[in-house]
Protein backbone atom coordinates (compact mmCIF):
# COMPACT_ATOMS: atom_id res chain seq x y z
CA UNK A 1 0.00 0.00 0.00
CA UNK A 2 3.02 2.46 0.92
CA UNK A 3 4.18 1.38 -2.40
CA UNK A 4 1.16 2.43 -4.56
CA UNK A 5 0.85 5.53 -2.75
CA UNK A 6 4.56 6.62 -2.97
CA UNK A 7 4.03 5.55 -6.53
CA UNK A 8 0.98 7.59 -7.27
CA UNK A 9 2.84 10.50 -5.48
CA UNK A 10 5.62 10.17 -7.78
CA UNK A 11 3.96 9.45 -11.29
CA UNK A 12 1.45 12.98 -10.16
CA UNK A 13 5.23 14.88 -9.81
CA UNK A 14 6.57 13.64 -12.88
CA UNK A 15 2.96 14.50 -14.89
CA UNK A 16 2.78 17.78 -13.52
CA UNK A 17 6.45 18.39 -14.57
CA UNK A 18 5.65 17.41 -18.20
CA UNK A 19 2.75 19.02 -18.37
CA UNK A 20 4.34 22.65 -16.88
CA UNK A 21 6.88 22.04 -18.73
CA UNK A 22 5.76 21.77 -22.29
CA UNK A 23 2.78 24.27 -21.81
CA UNK A 24 3.66 27.32 -22.92
CA UNK A 25 1.40 30.13 -22.93
CA UNK A 26 0.07 31.57 -26.47
CA UNK A 27 1.36 35.01 -25.50
CA UNK A 28 5.27 33.87 -24.20
CA UNK A 29 5.18 32.12 -27.99
CA UNK A 30 3.92 35.07 -29.63
CA UNK A 31 6.16 37.40 -27.75
CA UNK A 32 9.14 34.91 -28.82
CA UNK A 33 8.11 35.47 -32.58
CA UNK A 34 7.64 39.04 -32.16
CA UNK A 35 11.44 39.43 -30.97
CA UNK A 36 12.46 36.95 -33.02
CA UNK A 37 10.59 39.22 -36.43
CA UNK A 38 12.35 42.83 -34.35
CA UNK A 39 16.08 40.83 -34.86
CA UNK A 40 15.23 39.78 -38.22
CA UNK A 41 14.52 43.47 -39.02
CA UNK A 42 17.66 44.84 -37.70
CA UNK A 43 19.92 42.34 -39.08
CA UNK A 44 18.33 43.22 -42.28
CA UNK A 45 18.73 47.32 -41.73
CA UNK A 46 22.17 46.34 -40.91
CA UNK A 47 22.82 44.54 -44.02
CA UNK A 48 21.52 46.99 -46.51
CA UNK A 49 23.81 49.89 -44.62
CA UNK A 50 26.45 47.89 -44.70
CA UNK A 51 26.34 47.27 -48.39
CA UNK A 52 25.57 50.58 -49.37
CA UNK A 53 28.36 51.37 -47.21
CA UNK A 54 30.74 49.15 -49.14
CA UNK A 55 29.66 50.49 -52.42
CA UNK A 56 29.95 53.69 -51.98
CA UNK A 57 33.52 52.81 -50.59
CA UNK A 58 33.99 51.09 -53.84
CA UNK A 59 32.44 53.93 -55.89
CA UNK A 60 35.28 56.11 -54.71
CA UNK A 61 38.61 53.31 -54.87
CA UNK A 62 37.33 52.98 -58.60
CA UNK A 63 36.89 57.03 -59.21
CA UNK A 64 40.95 56.97 -57.53
CA UNK A 65 41.75 54.33 -59.63
CA UNK A 66 40.49 55.97 -62.63
CA UNK A 67 41.87 59.02 -62.37
CA UNK A 68 45.58 57.10 -61.98
CA UNK A 69 44.90 55.35 -64.66
CA UNK A 70 43.66 58.61 -66.93
CA UNK A 71 47.00 60.43 -65.51
CA UNK A 72 49.26 56.93 -66.70
CA UNK A 73 48.02 57.39 -70.21
CA UNK A 74 49.09 61.18 -70.15
CA UNK A 75 52.16 60.36 -69.32
CA UNK A 76 52.55 57.32 -71.69
CA UNK A 77 51.42 59.68 -74.39
CA UNK A 78 53.64 62.36 -73.52
CA UNK A 79 56.76 59.88 -73.67
CA UNK A 80 55.70 58.23 -77.15
CA UNK A 81 55.55 62.04 -78.39
CA UNK A 82 59.33 62.69 -76.84
CA UNK A 83 60.97 59.84 -78.63
CA UNK A 84 61.03 60.75 -81.94
CA UNK A 85 64.32 62.69 -81.29
CA UNK A 86 66.19 59.17 -80.95
CA UNK A 87 67.58 57.08 -82.96
CA UNK A 88 65.40 54.71 -85.29
CA UNK A 89 66.40 51.78 -83.38
CA UNK A 90 66.47 53.57 -79.75
CA UNK A 91 62.89 55.09 -81.03
CA UNK A 92 61.46 51.29 -81.83
CA UNK A 93 62.79 49.98 -78.33
CA UNK A 94 61.10 52.44 -76.42
CA UNK A 95 57.68 52.59 -78.57
CA UNK A 96 57.86 48.18 -77.96
CA UNK A 97 57.54 49.42 -73.97
CA UNK A 98 55.33 51.86 -73.93
CA UNK A 99 52.92 49.81 -75.97
CA UNK A 100 53.22 46.94 -73.58
CA UNK A 101 53.15 49.74 -70.28
CA UNK A 102 49.77 50.98 -72.34
CA UNK A 103 48.33 47.42 -72.67
CA UNK A 104 48.81 47.22 -69.15
CA UNK A 105 47.05 50.73 -67.82
CA UNK A 106 44.32 49.24 -70.60
CA UNK A 107 44.30 45.89 -68.45
CA UNK A 108 43.94 47.85 -65.43
CA UNK A 109 41.36 49.81 -66.78
CA UNK A 110 39.44 46.96 -67.54
CA UNK A 111 40.33 44.96 -64.69
CA UNK A 112 38.10 47.75 -62.25
CA UNK A 113 35.27 48.21 -64.67
CA UNK A 114 34.45 44.86 -65.00
CA UNK A 115 34.84 43.75 -61.38
CA UNK A 116 31.37 42.73 -59.59
CA UNK A 117 31.18 43.26 -55.67
CA UNK A 118 31.17 40.08 -53.80
CA UNK A 119 32.32 39.59 -50.32
CA UNK A 120 34.26 41.29 -48.25
CA UNK A 121 37.08 39.10 -48.14
CA UNK A 122 37.06 38.90 -51.97
CA UNK A 123 36.95 42.82 -51.98
CA UNK A 124 40.02 43.34 -49.74
CA UNK A 125 42.23 40.71 -52.01
CA UNK A 126 41.18 42.26 -55.20
CA UNK A 127 42.16 45.84 -53.78
CA UNK A 128 45.77 44.44 -52.47
CA UNK A 129 46.44 43.07 -55.85
CA UNK A 130 45.26 45.54 -57.95
CA UNK A 131 46.99 48.01 -55.64
CA UNK A 132 50.06 46.09 -56.48
CA UNK A 133 49.64 45.79 -60.03
CA UNK A 134 49.06 49.13 -60.33
CA UNK A 135 52.34 50.07 -58.77
CA UNK A 136 54.38 47.74 -60.56
CA UNK A 137 52.54 49.46 -63.52
CA UNK A 138 53.81 52.88 -62.41
CA UNK A 139 57.57 52.02 -61.60
CA UNK A 140 57.62 50.63 -65.23
CA UNK A 141 56.11 53.39 -66.65
CA UNK A 142 59.06 56.02 -64.32
CA UNK A 143 61.76 53.57 -65.30
CA UNK A 144 60.78 54.12 -69.22
CA UNK A 145 61.00 57.87 -68.24
CA UNK A 146 63.67 58.08 -66.90
CA UNK A 147 65.81 55.99 -69.38
CA UNK A 148 64.48 57.51 -72.14
CA UNK A 149 66.04 60.57 -70.67
CA UNK A 150 68.89 59.33 -70.02
CA UNK A 151 69.25 58.40 -73.96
Amino acid sequence: MKTRILFNVLLAVLVSIFISSCNKSPKAKEEVLNNAKQDVVIANDDLNEATSDSIVEFNKYKTSIQTKLAENEKVISDLKASINNKDRKTQTLYYKQLENLQLKNTELKLKIENYKQGPTQKWELFKVDFNNELDKLGKSISNTASNNMKN
